[in-house]
């Protein structure tokens, strides 16, 4: 059977089975006694028939006025005299005159009710089932009970073997079908494929478009995925942004590159949320059985490397496992591993860049960059712990010692005689959405003492660009502080300068890929010019980083463009570092 993508889908499938469930299933015809017959043959039908506990007392036109059950006919001949005494009685006088009737097309559900409402004795006597008033048949409530339970029963297979929000297979069924996979393609000459799809940037698009955003989004995907393949294949999430794809009855891996690489271009197509065209990539590991590996687990940990190698080399595409790819996700373990010890260790510090104001020729500020030199791993690039910090959350602890670092530095460097630069710092999505980052911001700011105005937050334009309600009142409270706030890597996103009039911005960084070798790229060049000319006239300050030759320089100076950052200056160097190269350099 083929179940509907959505798990919502699902439940309102069940629903409407369960609603559409009447007490058509619990009909147990019994043949109804006629309210004229005599007590006497009433209770001779009990005798008779062993098997007999209820029936069902109708009049003349086949309508159900009553009830008679073994139990009271039994009690009431049971009596000294009773046979003399009711012989001539009809069975009218003396049988139960309230009977539950319930029609033919009640739900399960409304009868449940009704009985509970009623008395719990009808669920032993039973009740009566009619049709357009007519006596229909008798259920018990034994019945009764069995449908609900086995309802509940299917409700709670759903429950524990599929994703309650995608209403695709969970890691439990996943694991089942993966098992059978194995055991199938053992029996037969050909191969199947598991394939790890990880979406990209998921954690960035569910931080900053929140919660509900993220789950349509992953509702969205999951019909992607299971558009693109057959139905004896098997899409499952395991958790969160994580899906796994088993495709069987494969010739070789040819096949599986085949599919894997529609299954990319359909997923890079626009998906409409909330009225919102985004559009998403993802990255894709590719494990074969039995070539790669024989167990269940091993196939798992493969096809999760070969992704995983993939999200090394950019995304947005797909890998076979290969052998090398085993080292990789051993490296990025030990890094996260270590990671989460690297703070309490004081491995974690912080270099500065200095900030060239062009007119005056001097330094006017500085960028706080981090860096980590672990004891195991060595100088590890920013480039390879900074995604790992986003994806396991430490990077709003590392991001707040940030802060309060930079802050307090720059309270030193005042007692050691530098006159007050700006120092620029860079705020990570996560830390943004935080809700007390405001209020964090200002703790830092009492704390340290840092005079408001020479601190600088520096934001993604692809942050600011989403969620702008709610970026924008963030802004606004953080402006109100006093602080600084820029555009990092400027034109690697999707905004553009005219929207920034509506975000309480000051200062723009034009990308350093536009800016290295400027002046032999007239693209670049033309990218630039536009970006300086536009922000002028909306009064934004504008900074290039990334200036390494003296080529670059004269160029940026020749599109006025106010402030430059990059090695042609200065690399990023440690605090005592800058102390020395600001004495020999501060005026350029």
């Amino acid at each position: 059977m083929t179940l509907p993508v959505n798990i919502h889908d699902e439940i309102e499938s069940l629903d409407s089975q369960e609603q559409a469930a009447t007490v058509k299933l619990l009909l147990h015809y019994i043949e109804p006694i006629s309210i004229d017959e005599g007590c006497l043959a009433v209770l001779n039908r009990f005798i008779e028939n062993e098997a007999l506990f209820t029936a069902a007392i109708v009049d003349n036109s086949n309508a159900p006025v009553g009830l008679m059950d073994r139990g009271r006919i039994t009690e009431i001949f049971v009596k000294p005299f009773a046979r003399e005494f009711h012989h001539r009685k009809l069975i009218g006088d003396i049988m139960d005159t309230n009977p539950v009737i319930i029609d033919i097309h009640t739900s399960i559900d409304d009868l449940a009710k009704i009985i509970i409402d009623s008395g719990m004795r009808h669920m032993v006597n039973g009740f009566i089932i009619v049709q357009n008033g007519v006596y229909a048949s008798m259920a018990t409530g034994h019945a009764l009970l069995e449908e609900i339970t086995q309802r509940k029963q299917r409700e709670l297979y759903f429950l524990a073997h599929y994703d309650q929000l995608t209403g695709l297979p969970n890691r439990l069924l996943f694991k089942d079908r993966l098992l059978q996979s194995c055991q199938n393609t053992n029996r037969t000459a050909k191969t199947f494929a598991l394939i790890f799809v990880d979406l990209d940037r998921f954690k960035f698009i569910n931080d900053t478009m929140g919660h509900s955003f993220g789950d349509l989004l992953l509702i969205n995907f999951a019909h992607k995925l299971t558009a693109c393949v057959r139905k004896n294949d098997t899409v499952a999430r395991l958790g969160g942004d994580e899906f796994v794809i088993i495709l069987q009855n494969l010739h070789g891996s040819e096949d599986a590159q085949k599919v894997t690489a529609s299954i990319i271009e359909h997923i890079r197509q626009p998906m409409l949320i909330y009225n919102r065209e985004i559009r998403m990539t993802a990255s894709l590991g590719i494990a074969l059985y039995p070539q790669h590996d024989q167990t269940t687990e091993g196939l798992i940990r493969k096809a999760d490397a070969a992704m995983y190698e993939v999200k090394q080399q950019g995304r947005n595409n797909y890998l076979i496992y290969s052998d090398a790819f085993d080292q990789g996700m051993a490296e990025r373990m030990c890094m996260e591993t270590q990671l989460r010890t690297a703070l309490d260790n004081h491995e974690l510090s912080l270099f500065y860049q200095p900030q060239i104001h062009l007119a005056s020729n001097k330094v006017i500020g500085v960028e706080a960059l981090l860096r980590w030199h672990s004891p195991e791993l060595g100088l590890v690039s920013p480039a390879k712990f900074i995604p790992v910090a986003e994806e396991t959350g430490l990077i709003i602890a590392i991001g707040e010692w940030v802060l309060r670092e930079a802050c307090r530095q720059h309270s030193l460097w005042l007692q050691q005689g530098l006159p007050p630069l700006r120092i620029a710092i860079n705020i990570s999505a996560i830390q943004f959405r935080q809700k007390e980052f405001c209020a964090f911001i200002k703790g830092v700011i009492d704390d340290t003492g840092i005079d408001p105005q020479y601190l600088e937050l520096e934001l993604t334009e692809n942050l600011v660009m989403t969620n702008t309600k709610h970026t924008v009142e963030t802004l606004i409270e953080l402006r109100a502080l006093g602080i600084k706030l820029a555009i990092d890597d400027f034109g690697t996103g999707y905004s553009s300068l005219s929207y920034l009039r509506n975000f309480p911005i000051d200062r723009i960084k034009i990308d350093q890929s536009f800016i290295r070798n400027i002046k032999t790229i007239p693209a670049n060049q033309a990218i630039v010019r536009a970006i300086i000319s536009m922000g002028d006239n909306l009064g934004l300050e504008m900074i290039a980083e990334g200036v390494e030759t003296l080529a670059d320089l004269e160029c940026i100076k020749s599109h006025h463009c106010q402030e430059v950052q990059g090695f042609h200056f200065s690399k990023p160097v440690p605090a005592n570092e800058f102390e020395h190269w600001y004495q020999q350099f501060g005026k350029i």
